[in-house]
């Protein structure tokens, strides 16, 4: 016979390891096999996206990522593969990232740059990204996933 009290003890998050994980969404946006990037103030390109805040989900943070940095809009087309960094470059106390990415289509294209982060937005092939500097686990997602995101 299931016993519901002690299902729900032996699944109590006190029971389990934790691990401190950031969340971040990222965007991903193709038009004509080439991929919106950004650059940011310290030189590198990326696709749109930032850290999810506090009581948001990573949908409405990668929405409100492309409206602060390039003042459009867009709609989330797709859900992709999240990206999972156990174990962050430079994270001294051991904490990792998980990435959440969304296909988008922009419902705009007037772009206004928001200057204290990015100075500069792009379409760019594949063939494009080895002359553009970016950080490297950035370069081995885009690598990795390439196919996947420009099949959709």
């Amino acid at each position: 016979m299931a016993d519901l009290d002690q299902a729900l003890e032996a699944r109590h998050p006190d029971n389990f390891r934790k691990h401190s994980l950031m969340i971040a969404a990222a965007s991903v946006i193709v038009e004509d096999g080439k991929l919106l990037l950004v650059r940011d103030t310290h030189g590198f390109w990326a696709s749109v996206g930032g850290w999810v805040d506090e009581g948001e989900r990573p949908d409405e943070a990668v929405l409100r990522e492309l409206r602060e940095e390039l003042s459009v809009e867009a709609e989330v087309t797709g859900v992709l593969h999240p990206h999972l960094e156990w174990k962050a470059e430079q994270a001294t106390d051991g904490s990792g990232f998980l990435l959440f990415l969304y296909r988008l289509r922009l419902l705009s294209r007037d772009f206004k740059l928001l200057e204290s982060e990015i100075t500069e937005a792009r379409w760019a092939a594949p063939a494009d990204w080895p002359d553009l500097p970016m950080l490297p686990y950035v370069r081995a997602l885009l690598e990795e996933r390439t196919e996947e995101w420009l099949a959709g």
